[in-house]
């Protein structure tokens, strides 16, 4: 059977069907080099979005926390650093929360906590693995002399727990990293023969 322009029907829903993946395919890739909304991950930690654009968290945290500035990490570029004075969810367990943003999108969410002790790690690590439904994995302890680090991921962040043992203080932290923007970050590294 022929439609009423000649073409056969068959082929031309093909023809369809084909054009409108294409379609959706270049939209997917518009969307996603350019940064778009699908960035933003479900979920947030501590009061954050990751993945969420500067302007939304800076105005979200308005009235809520100081915000300043961080120094640029020894070891390189780690994207466009913040500190908070808390977190936007209102815990009181959190000393300060550090924000890095790259191409203008929350890509990292350090939570410092006031208590740095071991029981306060195991505390954490009880919460997170509840929350997420993982279990965190340990790094190898012969390379880990004053410090304990534990990880996980789930779709589109990494979760790292961390309690450092450093000459001048102890510090416990989690770490959440949007994945597809930290991998961003590390391309546009090694482009410019960065670590």
């Amino acid at each position: 059977m022929t439609a009423h322009n000649g073409v056969p029907v068959r082929p031309r829903r093909l023809l369809s069907a084909a054009i409108t993946c294409l379609a959706l395919l270049a939209a997917a890739s518009c969307s996603r080099n350019g940064g778009g909304a699908d960035l933003k991950l479900p979920g947030d930690v501590y009061g954050f979005y990751l993945g969420e654009t500067k302007e939304e968290v800076f105005a979200r945290a308005a009235g809520h926390a100081r915000i300043e500035r961080a120094p640029d990490p020894p070891l390189g570029y780690r994207g466009e650093l913040y500190n908070f004075s808390a977190s936007l969810d209102g815990r009181g367990e959190v000393d300060y929360v550090r924000c890095a943003f790259f191409e203008g999108r929350l890509m990292e969410v350090i939570v410092y906590f006031r208590d740095t002790g071991l029981m306060n790690l195991e505390l954490q690590k009880a919460k997170l693995e509840s929350v997420y439904e993982r279990t965190f994995a340990a790094e190898d302890p012969s390379r880990e002399m004053a410090q304990k680090t534990l990880r996980f991921s789930v779709p589109g962040m990494s979760v790292t727990l961390r309690r450092i043992t450093k000459k001048e203080r102890i510090e416990l932290y989690v770490q959440f990293l949007h994945e597809e923007l930290h991998g961003r970050l590390l391309e546009k590294a090694s482009k410019r023969g960065e670590r």
